[in-house]
Parts: C-alpha cells; sequence; structure tokens
C-alpha cells in the first residue's frame, strides 16, 4: 500500500498539523507532494474549527527542497504548470487568516526554506539548516523566497544569502531573524505544537485584521494609520474584544474560543 506523501492531524482540537511524508527522500517536494500539500492546506484554512496550522516533516526532517529528478527535461508549459502549482500553496499560507507554524527540522533547503518563510513562526532545532543553493543549480529563488526572506533579513542580507549560497544554522538562523525559536532537535515537534496551541487561543478577528496588516508593508505612515483605523474599529465592536477586557477585570485568562 503506497504511503500518503502529505499526512493531516489534530494534536489539538483547533490545530492542523500537515506533516510531508517522504522522509525516504529528505521530504522532497515532487508533483504528489505539492498537490497533497495544497489540498490539506486548503481543507485546513476552510475548516472554521481550525484557529492555527502547523507546518512539519515526518522522519525527523522538515523538506529538503524540490525533488531534483522530476525537474529534468520539462517543456516550458511543464516549468510554468510546476511554478504556478507551488505558488498556489504559497499564496494559501500568505493569505491565511489563522497563524502559520513551521517546525523546522534537520533541513529547510531551496524551496524548503521557501515554503518556511511564508509561515508565521518557525521553531528550528539547533542543528537544523537553511540553505539557499538556487545559483549552483542555474536557478533563482522560488516558493515566494524573492519576496519572503527580504521581508525577514532586509534587502542587502538576502542578496548575499542568494549571492553566497549559504547555508546558515544555529544562531546565525535567529541573528538574521530567520527563525523565531531555536531550540534543542528532539523539542522541535513538541515546542510546535505547544506554540500552535498557543496562537489556536488568541482572538480570531484581531489576529486575522493584524495578518492583514501585515501583508501591507512596507507602506506609508498613512496608509497604516488608515488601515489601523478601519481594524480596530470592527475589533472594538467584537465580542472577542469584551471578553478580553472583562477578562482582564476579573484577573483570569481570556476565553476567545466561547461562543
Amino acid at each position: 500500500m503506497t504511503k500518503p506523501a502529505v499526512i493531516v492531524t489534530r494534536p489539538h482540537l483547533h490545530v492542523a498539523q500537515v506533516a510531508i511524508n517522504r522522509p525516504a527522500a529528505k521530504n522532497a517536494i515532487d508533483e504528489t507532494t505539492r498537490l497533497g500539500l495544497i489540498e490539506a492546506t486548503a481543507e485546513a484554512l476552510a475548516d472554521d474549527t481550525v484557529r492555527a496550522l502547523l507546518l512539519c516533516g515526518t522522519g525527523g526532517i522538515f523538506c529538503a527542497g524540490g525533488d531534483l529528478a522530476s525537474m529534468r527535461g520539462m517543456s516550458e508549459e511543464q516549468a510554468r504548470a510546476r511554478m504556478q502549482s507551488g505558488h498556489k500553496l504559497v499564496r494559501l499560507l500568505w493569505n491565511a487568516d489563522i497563524p502559520v507554524v513551521v517546525a523546522m527540522e534537520k533541513f529547510a533547503i531551496g524551496a524548503g526554506a521557501g515554503l518556511a518563510l511564508v509561515a508565521d513562526y518557525i521553531i528550528a532545532g539547533e542543528t537544523a539548516r537553511m540553505n539557499f543553493p538556487f545559483l549552483n543549480l542555474g536557478l533563482v529563488p522560488d516558493w515566494g523566497s524573492t519576496h519572503s526572506l527580504v521581508r525577514k533579513a532586509g534587502w542587502g542580507t538576502a542578496r548575499r544569502l542568494v549571492l553566497d549560497r549559504a547555508s546558515l544554522k544555529g544562531e546565525q538562523l535567529l541573528e538574521l531573524n530567520l527563525v523565531e525559536q531555536l531550540v534543542e532537535d528532539h523539542k522541535v515537534m513538541e515546542l510546535a505544537v505547544d506554540k500552535a496551541r498557543e496562537f489556536s487561543l488568541l482572538p480570531r478577528l484581531a489576529m486575522r485584521q493584524f495578518k492583514e496588516a501585515m501583508r501591507q508593508l512596507p507602506q506609508p505612515m498613512e496608509s497604516a494609520l488608515q488601515a489601523e483605523e478601519s481594524h480596530q474599529t470592527h475589533c472594538f465592536l467584537s465580542d472577542e474584544f469584551e471578553e478580553g477586557l472583562t477578562a482582564l477585570q476579573e484577573k483570569r485568562p481570556p476565553d476567545f474560543l466561547k461562543g
């Protein structure tokens, strides 16, 4: 029986965990995996009970990039279709209204790095590596990393990492703002699930408005102020704000799941 390329589980009531399941190939992404990721992500984002998404890989590996064997001999039509397929997943994750967490174990190489950088929060193992080998292959960065890498690390650093075909790990990832948290290798999945669960308890409307504002950056201050006016007005009128304020007054944790 063929094992599925993507496995979806619910480690917590409001968290969907989407795992790449090609450990023998270091979770490299082929066409079947791309389509599986698109389907699983779309279904999770359409489920109102899902309030956080966790991306990971099986076998203690996140993703070693695109499946190189499947890249040879493509026609222009096939190459363009391949890019459009990957970009469909990037758009789903980028435009997600809920927090997206990545558990980065062992490798995040090429397309794997691009996939990770689209997320809101990356928890990496202390020996995990993020690589940008595109130019060595005669390719340009893809999976949105021409945008997300600049947003995370800055324009000059992003250019240097691509030109140097950099391989980064440990404190380097933190120093360059490429990951949000660095932990012992054996704790990555546990802490990633905990972080996704933590995010799933946050107010849904405010999270959606916050992520929308972040997607618009960089923007002029006046545009930011206008967006804040609109977003915060909706939040002020929400039941979630009422619960947050009441909980603060009653000196208890807010419960944004009720109702």
